[in-house]
């Protein structure tokens, strides 16, 4: 069981629902289950509902991988009512300023899901909230951490009531001028959730960081990303249009240059940033300064960012795409 601080400091960033089993060490009754198929064997496994690639398992060879990533965390129910629908409210992680409400619930595979705008140390950083029955808040609105935002449902694509949950992600935005990019990859598809998008949301590990701040309320967000295992960095020619710098400048170590010709940044297995190093070499497109050699081919531990064969690194066609999101933008300037 998790020993809890006693400081009376706040934590960043508190469960969103009543369902706090992970304190308790029992993630069976924290994470909603899915439903898997594998090699003839069909079980319900609540591995599929936390963080990372848990889905989709692969035999090669003598190892099983599994190919989907799931960018957040499913938090089960705690309550029901009579006919098995879930009760629970659903509350802020933290305070904020609610950046987005999409109240249709076939606009996305999310269903009905609220996006919280946060100011962590100087930066802004954003809560997902998914597949709600109901929404209770409207964009701009401001919240304090633990305020009611909706009631968990069963909205989108691929659950029903028997597995009603919430999807719950923290994440950093990937670039601030998201319209221009979509509309040059994906014109025939209107887009209907502005810059918080999934393209646009880069997750990390929601649990660990919820676990973190129930211990340690000192808990320091910027460190937590920095200190995330590298598994490829990629150099891109600077440019003002660079706003994940600008937006988060603690990806940079104290000391670096403000003006370099290139930066190098690197990437968790995620495809989150998790750092960025001046270079003095100057880059005229993306190109990879260095991946992770693993068993593994080069698009399982690089989100697909990467692909060729192992010693011939190259980037794929998503890749360039990836990178090119975030050669867009301007600054996030946060309105406090």
């Amino acid at each position: 069981m998790l020993v809890l601080s006693t400081a009376s400091q706040a934590a960043m960033f508190d469960f969103p629902t009543d369902n706090r089993a992970l304190l308790e060490d029992k993630p069976q009754d924290f994470y909603m289950y899915v439903n898997r198929n594998f090699e003839g064997v069909s079980t319900k496994v609540w591995e599929g509902g936390s963080f990372g690639y848990v889905r989709s398992p692969q035999r090669q060879g003598e190892e099983v991988i599994f190919l989907q990533l799931h960018e957040g965390i499913d938090i089960a129910p705690t309550r029901r009512d009579t006919s098995g629908k879930p009760l629970d409210e659903i509350r802020a992680s933290a305070a904020g300023r609610i950046a987005h409400v999409s109240y249709e619930a076939g606009a996305s595979n999310y269903g009905r899901y609220i996006v919280i705008e946060h100011d962590i140390e100087g930066s802004p950083v954003y809560t997902l909230y998914a597949h709600l029955s109901k929404t209770s808040v409207e964009a701009n609105q401001k919240v304090a951490q633990g305020d009611v935002i909706g009631i968990m449902g069963f909205t989108g694509a691929g659950i029903n009531c028997e597995r009603a949950h919430l999807h719950f992600e923290i994440a950093l935005l990937l670039s601030t001028d998201f319209e221009s990019w979509y509309k040059r990859y994906f014109s025939g598809t209107p887009n209907k959730h502005g810059p918080y998008h999934g393209y646009n949301l880069s997750g990390i590990d929601p649990s660990k960081v919820l676990l973190e701040c129930a211990k340690d309320p000192a808990f320091r967000f910027s460190n937590y990303i920095r200190e995330q295992e590298a598994f490829y960095k990629i150099t891109l020619p600077n440019s003002p249009s660079i706003s994940i710098i600008r937006s988060y400048p603690w990806l940079v170590s104290n000391g670096e240059a403000a003006c370099p010709p290139a930066w190098t940044i690197a990437f968790n297995r995620f495809g989150t940033p998790m750092s960025a190093t001046a270079s003095s070499r100057a880059a005229t497109a993306p190109e990879i300064a260095w991946v992770r050699e693993t068993p593994f081919a080069y698009n399982h531990t690089t989100r697909g960012i990467i692909g060729g064969s192992k010693g011939g690194p190259r980037l794929t066609d998503s890749g360039k795409r990836f990178l090119d999101l975030l050669a867009k933008g301007e600054p996030t300037h946060l309105d406090n």
